[in-house]
């Protein structure tokens, strides 16, 4: 098989595949619209642009294509089935997996400067409101030595994903889907959000959070690590890109668990799904050989490129240790380059090939425990099973919405997200105050919360309803 691809800069590709596509002209036989949300790209299944893939699967693959979509990641035909029952495009499938059988996902939680803890003498916070008066003791004891109370939270009150938010029990987003209970829910209408807020506004009296911050890019905040200000912040618990930044030698940020802080609310974790479906690749009616189109896709869907993809060659880039495939300690894009020796994934992944990745927690661990990060690797096995939990991707457990929902549920959030965002920080803030919360939710539901939960609700149920073949 030879494949020929035509390469478009990244910032003209959404404006040119939506032209081709639109105009039926001059087609490839497989495309990219991981750019075009799901009403366009059902609307160009409709026309007959992109082709419905069942039929083709059931009358070429060699079993490769569903095998990868209903055993390896059986999770995929429930968030690639459209509202007809049948498929019109391929994805990128990825699951996170610990010792070859658990699902393994990753936390995000607030972090807090260890090395300023062991230097001033102060236990690691195990209530939210230890954790305030901690921050409070880096700054009145100068933890960073420039004689300055400038140690800052770095924390946006404008939306739910900040991790403290899950402390008070509430959800990641507008709409959050309880996954345990099959239930969509609203951090505004759950019990602990004006304790949230109340917290956030003595965080913000106090000057711990950084206002200065708040919707600011990510230049401004990396300063604030590298003029060795930053005492906490909002992350994944294992990053490792933070601390490369802070001019200490010593400098870890701690992962911190769900923290006690309303008597009566249980803490929540924040997760990310071991299991993500993204990403869109078709086949157009300008295909001039289905059969070959097919034969690619069940290539990409074998377990040799999905391992050469996340593995690469065995001896070159990665290792067994103990019956698990370990990375080679990771290098350089340019030092890979001069060895020539890599795993697909920089080559193919999310670009020209779907990106089939079957990843372990171990080498991840491995590379945590080689950074002398070892308590990150320990959190990670001591708090991947907490509970109770809300994901930080809603929309991995709900189906592909119809036309109707999705243009509902499109007008519903250009209008509520920019107030729900606004609300909220000005909540923090103290420029809006709780005595008014009523006039505040009455005001969301005329921006159509309800709706919103309504279609999200249907549209977990349907996920659920999905049956796997």
């Amino acid at each position: 098989m030879e494949l020929e691809f035509e390469i478009v800069p990244v910032e003209q590709y959404p404006v040119v595949i939506q032209t081709r596509l639109a105009s039926a002209s001059n087609l490839p036989d497989i495309a990219t619209i991981s750019q075009l949300d799901d009403t366009t790209a059902l609307n160009l299944a409709k026309q007959g642009i992109i082709l419905e893939l069942n039929s083709l699967i059931e009358k070429y693959s060699n079993g490769n294509i569903r095998r990868m979509y209903t055993q390896v990641y059986p999770f995929a035909p429930k968030l690639t089935t459209a509202p007809d029952g049948k498929m019109y495009w391929f994805s990128n499938l990825h699951i996170l997996k610990y010792q070859n059988t658990k699902d393994a996902p990753s936390i995000l939680c607030m972090t807090i400067r260890k090395d300023w803890l062991d230097k001033l003498n102060l236990p690691v916070p195990t209530t939210a409101e230890e954790y305030f008066n901690t921050l409070k003791e880096f700054r009145i004891r100068d933890a960073n030595g420039n004689n300055l109370e400038d140690e800052i939270l770095v924390y946006n009150p404008g939306y739910f994903s900040q991790a403290i938010a899950q402390w008070f029990g509430l959800g990641t987003d507008i709409t959050s889907v309880d996954v345990e209970n099959k239930k969509v829910v609203s951090p505004w209408y759950q019990a602990g959000i004006k304790e949230y807020f109340q917290y956030l506004n003595k965080l913000v009296k106090e000057n711990i959070i950084d206002t200065s911050l708040i919707n600011a890019g990510g230049e401004l905040i990396n300063q604030k690590f590298a003029e060795n200000k930053v005492a906490s912040i909002s992350t994944y618990s294992s990053q490792t890109w933070y601390e490369p930044m802070i001019p200490v030698d010593e400098a870890l940020l701690l992962p911190l668990t769900s923290l006690k802080a309303v008597e009566g609310i249980t803490p929540v974790i924040q997760l990310e799904p071991p299991s993500l479906v993204w990403g869109k690749y078709c086949i157009t009616k300008g295909c001039q050989n289905l059969e070959a189109a097919i034969a690619f896709f069940d290539v990409v869907y074998s377990d040799e490129y999905s391992e050469l993809l996340s593995w690469g060659v065995e001896g070159l880039t990665f290792e067994w240790v103990d019956g698990v495939r370990m990375l080679k300690e990771s290098l350089s894009n340019e030092e890979r380059a001069k060895q020539r020796n890599t795993t697909g994934s920089p080559l193919y992944g999310d670009t020209v090939f779907p990106r089939i990745q079957c990843p372990n927690l171990e080498s991840a661990l491995n590379n945590l425990i080689n950074l002398g990060q070892k308590i990150k690797a320990d959190f990670q096995i001591e708090y991947m099973d907490y509970r109770p939990c809300f994901y930080n991707f809603n929309n991995n457990f709900m189906a592909i919405p119809d036309d109707e929902q999705l243009n509902e549920k499109s007008r519903i959030l250009n209008n509520i997200s920019t107030y729900s965002s606004e609300l909220a920080t000005k909540l923090a803030l103290g420029t809006a105050s709780l005595d008014n919360w009523d006039t505040y939710i009455k005001e969301l539901k005329e921006l159509g919360l309800d709706k919103l939960i309504e279609i999200d609700q249907q549209l977990h149920d349907r996920y659920n309803s999905i049956s796997i073949e």
